[in-house]
Formats: structure tokens, C-alpha cells, sequence
């Protein structure tokens, strides 16, 4: 009876340790593959678009409107959430010419080359990385516009950052960003330089939105706060019309810096 129930013992012990194992080795470290569809039916248009486009395109992890003109998608919004930048997958790093985009129109990755600006994201890698999948497309060149190296290593990045973080106490966030440009804007390789860049969060739990407007210069992370503007401004600034299907569910002229610093 002793030795059956060492047996016993013995063959639970190394079952629980193989599941531990398995657990450990396979299952946990691809956890996200067991939920990741699930962000990618977001509807990242949700809200609305703010201006009139040529292309209007919808991937796993954002959506983007694409301006022939300019060469490069004059609005990019997207959805974010705890659950959702918390997979954090291999970074893709494979820029690559968007083929939904009109050969006439699509910007190459070597256009950018030698230029003096960075290959500086819309939507940004480290925010959609729920799938190999959703990460790679955020290397597309028609998310990708010229941006000054210092404001994408510091202000901007801070700003992605710092968005990022606020999805654990202000939970699930609605952000549209992109490039604003002078009437004859300077041009590389026939390709428009931005003046700035906008971004504008939205928090859907408590209703409230901040934007930001920050010159395509090099500005330091410490500046931030100086370039938060209110949604309304950001729309005096750009002519645009933000959250055309929230109705009154937003005020845009407010602009409470203390709650959206309050981490």
C-alpha cells in the first residue's frame, strides 16, 4: 500500500512538473495568439474622420487616411488598451513600401535615406504590437513621415510613452495623430516636409480628451507640456473636425492638464 501511494506520489509529482514545463515553455509565451484576434476587430474609425482623404485604409492595429498630394496619410488613429500593449512582440523593423498605395504615390524606405530626418512613425510600433502582424504593417511607409531625429527620440517618443502608460489608470484610449504642412511646404526627394505633427487622446471611460501640437523641431522631452493644446485648438490649427460620431460626448475646448498628468 506504501509503495502504491509513493507511486502515486511519484507520477504526480513529474506530471505536475512536465505541466509546469509545457506551461512555462510553450503555452505562456504564446499567450497572445490564444486572444490577439480580438483587437484586431477594432474599429479604429470609430470616432471619425477628421478630413476628406484619397485612400482611406484599415489595418489590424490602425486606420489611416492617405493624401496623394502630401505623399503620406494626413490622419492615423488607433486603439489601445492595457491588454493590447502588453503582448509585446519581436519588433519587425522591415520598413517597406506600402503596395496599397498607387505606385505613382508610395514613398519608398530609401527615400528617406541620408535626408536629415527619421523615418518617424504615425502609429507607433511599440503601441501596436499585439501580432507579428499588427506590428509589421506599422512599418508601411504610408504610416511613415519625415520627422526631426531629436523631437522623435525625446518630446514625441516621450509622448508615445506617456500615452502608453496612461492606459493603466485611464483606460482603454482612442488617439488620431499626423502631420501638419505649410502651404509650399520644403520638399526632400518630392516629398513634403511637416511643419508639426498633432496628436489627440481620448479617454472613452471618462470622456475626456487633451492634443498636442509640437513643432517638427528639435524639442526636448522636458517641453512637452508647453505644446498641449485643447481639441478645439488642434481643429483651429488643422481645419479639421474630430469625433464627428461622439456627438456631445467630449467637450473640446476643455483642457485639464492636471487630470491627464495625474498617472
Amino acid at each position: 500500500m506504501e509503495l502504491k501511494c509513493l507511486l502515486v506520489g511519484v507520477s504526480a509529482a513529474i506530471a505536475g512538473a512536465a505541466a509546469q514545463y509545457a506551461y512555462s515553455t510553450y503555452l505562456w509565451p504564446n499567450r497572445h495568439k490564444t486572444y490577439n484576434w480580438i483587437y484586431a476587430l477594432r474599429n479604429h474609425r470609430k470616432c471619425g474622420e477628421p478630413c476628406q482623404t484619397d485612400k482611406v485604409l484599415d489595418r489590424d492595429g490602425y486606420s489611416l487616411g492617405y493624401s496623394y498630394q502630401y505623399k503620406s496619410a494626413l490622419w492615423v488613429s488607433y486603439i489601445i488598451s492595457t491588454g493590447s500593449i502588453g503582448v509585446d512582440v519581436d519588433r519587425s523593423d522591415e520598413f517597406y513600401a506600402d503596395p496599397d498605395i498607387p505606385k505613382k504615390y508610395r514613398i519608398e524606405p530609401n527615400d528617406f535615406v541620408n535626408t536629415g530626418y527619421d523615418r518617424g512613425h504615425l502609429a507607433p510600433s511599440a503601441a501596436i504590437d499585439f501580432s507579428r502582424l499588427s506590428n509589421k504593417q506599422t512599418f508601411a511607409m504610408s504610416n511613415i513621415a519625415l520627422q526631426d531625429p531629436k523631437l522623435n527620440r525625446q518630446a514625441w517618443g516621450s509622448l508615445e510613452r506617456t500615452i502608453r502608460g496612461w492606459t493603466s489608470n485611464k483606460g482603454k484610449l482612442y488617439i488620431i495623430t499626423g502631420p501638419l504642412y505649410d502651404e509650399n511646404p520644403k520638399r526632400i526627394n518630392d516629398i513634403p516636409v511637416p511643419k508639426s505633427f498633432y496628436k489627440i487622446v481620448y479617454a472613452f471611460s471618462d470622456k475626456k480628451a487633451i492634443g498636442f501640437i509640437i513643432p517638427n523641431e528639435p524639442i526636448k522631452a522636458s517641453q512637452l507640456w508647453d505644446y498641449a493644446v485643447s481639441v478645439q485648438e488642434v481643429e483651429k490649427q488643422t481645419g479639421y473636425h474630430f469625433f464627428d460620431k461622439l456627438g456631445n460626448k467630449v467637450s473640446k475646448a476643455d483642457l485639464n492638464k492636471s487630470w491627464w498628468k495625474n498617472k
